[in-house]
């Protein structure tokens, strides 16, 4: 069952606060009211002869020469009901008076409050219906314009994640139309006998193809990252031998792109992992190394203990990343603003890469000192007891 609107509680609970202190005000002043009205009224005769029998000195009423006692008491009895009906009337005025300055207040504060929060919900269903631009503007309330604040914050987060997704759609059309493009040309050309079926043919469509199995694993992975799905296969491991394995595996490129792959000794660094997607996460990381350093450059690992836990870096003399791009580099569909995908990759690596460390207990950090000065990712696993 719903509940009644904001505005009828606001109403309701105004007009429950007049009821209260109205009745708090009709049972005081009843209470207390004919008690000291009598005693006034005893004050004032004993200032013009009264006794304190109500009667004068000479057995008169109220006053010299007044008349008799009866007289006397018959005119404070009129004087108590016309002090109790005055009174009664002026408290069901008030009452009243009460009453609708706490509808019309009620209908103020109301429409003070309903108004902003209307524009709230006309901003959010049109979020809902894909306008992440569009914005609330701030009330003058301070808890109402923190939460049009969150709104605004909100879409501004939607707004920006619908920009990379579409960037990334773009990317990924790319990244599938060239070798969807060079195998349909090579599949053409065999048709027309301008390409033999030789080893160098082969072996180029056959690279090609790799290509577009590696999309796909990394389309997966990212799937599997982002719903923390990992299937691991937990062994007792040494996250520098994994690390020094997937260095051995992409030797041959950092050399062929005249870079310098170093891997410094590292101590025993035991851990509960899965040998493949650990290894996965340092290939993503070396690739991502290889994709922002220019020729010449040098990428170096190294492995220490910090405490309960076994870290790897990952250091580079690449291009850096600005501090204000820190805390997003690990960002699914991420990309610096005005860069343009590297050649074979997908801009998810580090997303991938962050996700299967952290399906492990992990974590991976990125360090800058600025553009142009290399970065460093950290790896960190609980060390093994």
């Amino acid at each position: 069952m719903r509940r009644p609107s904001l505005s009828l509680r606001l109403l309701l609970s105004n007009l429950a606060v007049v009821t209260v202190g109205a009745v708090a005000l009709i049972v005081t002043v009843s209470l207390l009211g004919p008690r000291l009205f009598d005693t006034q009224v005893e004050r004032i005769g004993q200032r013009y002869g009264w006794g304190a029998d109500g009667t004068s000195p000479g057995g008169g009423g109220p006053g010299r020469d007044m008349g008799s006692g009866p007289q006397a008491s018959a005119v404070e009895a009129e004087l108590t009901d016309a002090f109790n009906h005055s009174l009664t009337v002026a408290l069901g005025v008030a009452l009243g008076a009460g009453a609708i300055a706490a509808t019309a207040g009620a209908a103020l504060v109301s429409r003070g409050v309903l108004r902003p929060l209307d524009r709230m919900r006309v901003v959010v269903r049109r979020m809902a219906a894909g306008h992440y631009d569009e914005r609330v503007p701030e009330p003058s309330d301070r808890e109402l314009a923190d939460l049009a604040g969150d709104v605004n914050a909100l879409g501004g987060a939607l707004q920006e994640t619908e920009q990379r997704r579409a960037r990334l759609v773009s990317d990924l059309a790319h990244e599938l139309r060239t070798p969807i493009t060079s195998l349909d040309g090579f599949i053409e050309g065999l048709e027309d006998g301008v390409f033999q079926a030789d080893a160098e043919t082969l072996g180029a469509m056959r690279g090609e193809s790799r290509r577009l199995l590696r999309l796909a694993t990394d389309l997966g992975a990212l799937s599997r990252a982002d719903e923390q799905a990992f299937d691991l296969q937990l062994e007792v491991a040494d996250l520098g031998a994994i690390a020094a394995q997937a260095t051995r595996g992409l030797a041959a490129s950092f050399a062929a792109a005249g870079m310098t792959l170093t891997l410094a000794p590292m101590p025993d660094l035991p851990v509960s992992a899965d040998s493949d997607r650990m290894g996965q996460v340092f290939t993503n990381l070396l690739r991502n190394a290889l994709q922002h350093i220019p020729a010449g450059g040098t990428v170096t690992l190294t492995g220490e203990r910090r405490g309960a836990s076994a870290a790897v870096t990952v250091t580079d003399t690449g291009e850096g990343i600005a501090p204000e791009h820190l805390d997003h580099v690990f960002d699914r569909f991420f990309r610096i603003d005005g860069s343009t995908p590297a050649p074979g990759g997908t801009g998810i690596g580090l997303t991938i890469a962050r996700g299967i460390t952290r399906a492990h207990g992990g974590d991976i950090d990125a360090a800058s000192p600025g553009l142009g000065r290399g970065a460093a990712f950290t790896v960190t696993l609980p060390l093994r007891p």
